[in-house]
């Protein structure tokens, strides 16, 4: 029994001490100006190049 309160509150102090740093690594990653995420999707081949020029239009506008 006294296993479970330690692996739960080993679990909870994980969470709080070790999870916020990783949020703000995502949040700097995705930080990316959007011109920056369509001109890498269009060189890594994930979009046409017609795609690419209608996205670039929108975003632009």
């Amino acid at each position: 029994m006294m296993f479970l309160w330690l692996l739960l509150i080993g679990l909870v102090l994980y969470f709080v001490l070790v999870k916020p740093g990783k949020r703000e690594d995502f949040a700097a990653k995705s930080a990316e100006d959007p011109d920056e995420v369509l001109k890498r999707r269009f060189v890594n081949g994930e979009i046409t190049e017609e795609e690419y020029k209608n996205m670039l239009k929108i975003v632009n506008e």
